[in-house]
């Protein structure tokens, strides 16, 4: 049985690696489909993906396979129906399994499907809810109030669960969904325990030079990890390129609608960073992640259009032998070509384009100035453990 995971991996720490042997226990081998060079909450990652797929591999992971941007840099429900239709396009994969707040399948299950058929009184409550000033996922938690509990809406790792276990259903797949129970801390506490932190918190201890190597199922080294990227390097490109789009443009990038490309110029005329343009931006309406995800996704030019909810390929990040023999088995059955070598696709694929966009940008994150040459998607071989 191959099990898939869809994953960021920012950091891969002791959590992951205990939810890949749990796994582990019930599949044969594991294939995760994660994240390339920004992450969803509108964030570049905190070191490139191929150093990222490797610390998987070491961990435990079999296969790990590249989220394109259109879906790592996109709302919960299309970062979900990519990963998983990225699985389904494999043709081999027999479970999804995630890790979960709730961990009750069962329960998580029932609000996904509440979710894919609502009525439309409750989505004329939610229509109310968001003109009435409240952000989406506000209008939706108060909607399903008696109906949902509040904290599988609220909680993050329940949130995708139940988007995972939507995708599933929208595209009537065979893949069974499983999940598991987050062990010792939550997706935000900062607290550690037996080993095990939060990659929030260890994305905090990397930027305050702290030790982590108990913390993570390798060393720094292994991935060739120097320092973290830093959106900051690039907070002048970001300012620059908000400032100089005009409005019909930027309504044309992902996630800009309801008139967040108005608040995003004005906040970006009195901004002089990143992180500033964001809190000027938001408001009750608009989500920091997705003002973060909109702004970004105009600085590498994601067009709302890119977005499909199949994947155009799949794109080999790393591999172990296992992985070797299950993307050789894969071969007969997926539905996609599959990217082992950049230069060797030559689909012309606005998907593809913008992934080499996206890492093209992210390498100007990069902490030494060797590390920031554009072009690696086309350098950069799979890695092989």
């Amino acid at each position: 049985m191959i099990a898939g995971i869809i994953a960021e991996y920012n950091v891969f720490h002791n959590g992951h690696k205990y939810q890949i042997e749990e796994i582990k226990k019930r599949a044969d081998a594991v294939v995760a489909v994660m994240s390339g060079n920004f992450v969803q909450r509108g964030e570049i990652s905190i070191t490139d993906k191929w150093s990222r797929a490797k610390a998987a591999i070491i961990g435990g992971v079999d296969l790990v396979i590249e989220l394109p941007t259109c879906y790592a840099l996109n709302a919960a429900p299309n970062f979900a129906a990519g990963g998983v239709n990225t699985l389904n396009l494999l043709g081999i994969i027999d479970t999804l399994a995630f890790g979960s707040e709730c961990g009750d399948i069962e329960e998580l299950s029932r609000a996904a499907h509440l979710l894919e058929n609502e009525s439309p009184e409750t989505s004329q409550n939610i229509k109310k809810y968001v003109s009435d000033g409240l952000s989406y996922p506000a209008a939706l938690s108060k909607s399903y109030s008696g109906l949902i509990k509040s904290e599988l809406l609220s909680e993050p790792n329940n949130i995708l669960a139940i988007e995972y276990i939507r995708a599933l259903i929208k595209s009537k797949s065979s893949i069974k969904p499983v999940t598991i129970k987050r062990r010792a801390v939550s997706h935000h506490d900062s607290s550690i325990v037996s080993g095990i932190a939060s990659a929030s918190k260890i994305r905090q201890m990397l930027l305050e030079n702290a030790d982590i190597d108990k913390l993570i199922p390798y060393s720094l080294s292994d991935i060739n990890f120097t320092a973290p990227y830093l959106l900051s390097r690039i907070d002048s490109a970001i300012i620059s390129k908000m400032r100089l789009s005009d409005p019909k443009y930027l309504r044309g990038i992902n996630e800009m609608n309801e008139g967040l490309e108005n608040r995003i110029i004005s906040a970006a005329k009195k901004s002089d960073n990143f992180s500033d343009l964001t809190e000027n931006a938001k408001s009750k309406r608009y989500t920091m992640s997705r003002i973060r995800r909109a702004t970004l996704a105009s600085l590498i030019d994601f067009q709302k259009d890119v977005y499909s909810p199949i994947p155009e390929y799949i794109r080999v990040l790393a591999m172990n032998k296992t992985g070797m023999d299950i993307l050789k088995k894969a071969k007969k059955y997926c539905g996609a070509p599959i990217i082992t070598k950049a230069a060797d696709f030559k689909e012309g694929s606005r998907m593809f384009k913008l992934d080499i966009r996206a890492t093209d940008i992210s390498s100007l994150c990069a902490p030494f100035t060797h590390m920031r040459q554009s072009g690696k998607d086309f350098t950069t071989s799979p890695i092989i453990l």
